[in-house]
């Protein structure tokens, strides 16, 4: 059939968030568990979505603000996770429980810095950030995966200045993926 039972899903989350003048956190691990997750199984003449298992993934979240001046803004966002297929025995490729699900990179952060100053009557900003996905499959199936040989983390450079007039008025200028990072996106 084309269609898929529901996803059943059991989170269980634990944290911790703070504020302070000058600095701000979140924290929290997590232990999810997705049963009858849906996924595309091969039929012999193409692909269905179907139920195809139980998978699960634990980690930790955090994030960061620190107020480092009057004028500086230095902020982290962290995801640090441990995702496995704990049963799916009937991928395309066979049994492939016990396996790392693919998209899903083990680390992903986002660091950024915000220097604010004025520039006679007018607000104005630059602002630099760091996007990192470590590497990560595109495929669950082996074969498929050998056929890009590629599973290049993702490290982008976005950095944008801007200023504000006294009526409102912004004019900003940005750069996204400065230093040209080539990498692979899949839906």
């Amino acid at each position: 059939t084309r269609f898929a039972g529901p996803e059943e899903s059991k989170v269980f989350e634990l944290g911790v968030k703070g504020a302070y003048s000058d600095f701000a956190f979140n924290v929290a691990i997590f232990d999810q568990t997705i049963e009858g997750f849906q996924s595309n199984v091969f039929t012999g003449t193409g692909f269905a979505l179907a139920n195809a298992g139980e998978q699960s993934t634990q980690g930790l979240e955090l994030d960061a603000q620190w107020n480092a001046t009057d004028n500086l803004l230095l902020s982290f966002a962290g995801t640090f996770l441990d995702p496995v297929y704990d049963s799916f025995e009937e991928s395309a490729s066979g049994d492939i429980s016990g396996q790392k699900p693919y998209g899903i990179p083990e680390v992903s952060t986002s660091t950024a810095a915000t220097y604010t100053f004025n520039v006679k009557n007018y607000d104005a900003f630059i602002r630099g950030d760091w996007q990192y996905e470590s590497e990560s499959d595109y495929f669950d199936e082996p074969a498929n995966q050998a056929l890009i040989n590629d599973q290049k983390k993702v490290s982008t450079f976005n950095a944008s200045a801007g200023l504000t007039t006294e009526s409102g008025l912004s004019f900003t200028l940005w750069g996204r993926n400065i230093f040209n990072d080539e990498y692979i996106t899949v839906a």
